[in-house]
């Protein structure tokens, strides 16, 4: 038989209250009637009868029936105003779901957006530079003028380069491979890309489902990615970054996702999200934003390394 019994099987507070007060209340009238304590005080107070002390009984009555008035009525109150308490954090809960939704709402919008617009900038301005190439390399003949094959160049430059400046545009946007081949096929390109853009070595680890992620988490997961990498290249002077996403079990356990780099970190970054560190931007306030409308959280602190570390969790209860 357990010495203890579990809590669940104990009555409630108050009745294990009103039960100890009775057992005080019969503790005392039984020591009260083995000494004849009564009897003993109207002697005391028949010596003294200028006090008045026969009389204090039924002051002390009175005065136990208003206090026991004034605690009815505070109790009422604090009933009131627990309440209003809890209809106030049932309706402060109901709006910070409501400003969820609306972010989830906002980001489909905006990425729905961005697709369409990086639709138009790969059929309109890639078909228009590659017309331009065309007509430069038609220019640029043999028998041409030598002035007229220079400019044929030049323009052949031109539009190579704006060519390129779209496609980088358009992997900003909505990069095909996030579409065509997964998340994990665009992470990796999103790393490469960035690492011959700046020169400082990106390695990645990912653990995936086998089923892919819904468009939402998975979208939002590289964003983070391409924010973090960019904040690093802006502000970090790191040499290498580090991308760790662990989501093999999603969604029966939490996504953890986590952004590391070896530079000079960020002043002030905290493990919590109130503990904003000063130099933050539109960046680091977008990823804020993206995570909190999936109901995750978003901590810095200080890697290993000495630079700053992203670490990102998307409960699992989110997908149930």
């Amino acid at each position: 038989m357990p010495k203890h019994l579990p809590h669940a099987h104990l009555p409630p507070r108050w009745q294990r209250d009103l039960l100890g007060m009775g057992a005080c209340v019969l503790l005392g009238w039984a020591a009260s009637v083995q000494g004849n304590w009564f009897e003993h005080f109207s002697r005391f107070a028949q010596r003294h009868e200028r006090w008045q002390l026969d009389e204090w009984p039924l002051g002390l009555l009175l005065l136990s029936l208003g206090l026991v008035w004034f605690a009815g009525r505070r109790l009422r109150e604090l009933r009131a105003m627990l309440a209003e308490r809890a209809a106030a954090e049932q309706r402060i809960a109901e709006l910070l779901t409501h400003n969820q939704h609306l972010a989830r709402q906002l980001i489909r919008v905006q990425e729905a957006e961005r697709r369409s617009i990086a639709r138009e900038l790969h059929d309109e301005f890639g078909q228009g530079c590659t017309a331009i190439r065309i007509e430069a390399r038609l220019l640029n003949r043999p028998e041409a003028p030598e002035a007229v094959r220079q400019g044929a160049q030049r323009i052949a430059r031109s539009a190579e380069h704006l060519y390129g400046l779209v496609r980088e545009l358009l992997v900003r946007l909505r990069p095909h491979s996030l579409d065509s081949l997964g998340l994990e096929a665009a992470l990796h390109e999103l790393c490469e890309g960035w690492e011959a853009q700046t020169g400082v070595a990106c390695r990645l680890h990912t653990q995936l489902p086998e089923q892919p992620l819904d468009d939402a988490v998975a979208v939002t997961l590289f964003r983070l990615v391409q924010e973090g990498l960019t904040n690093i290249a802006r502000h970090a002077g790191a040499d290498e970054a580090c991308v760790s996403l662990q989501a093999a079990r999603w969604p029966q356990q939490p996504l953890q996702l986590q952004i590391e780099d070896n530079g000079c970190g960020l002043p002030g970054a905290a493990n919590d999200e109130s503990a904003a560190p000063p130099r933050t931007g539109f960046g680091l306030a977008g990823m804020r934003e993206r995570v909190a409308a999936l109901q995750g959280e978003l901590q810095f602190d200080s890697a290993a390394t000495g630079g700053l570390r992203i670490h990102v969790t998307l409960p699992a209860e989110r997908a149930a």
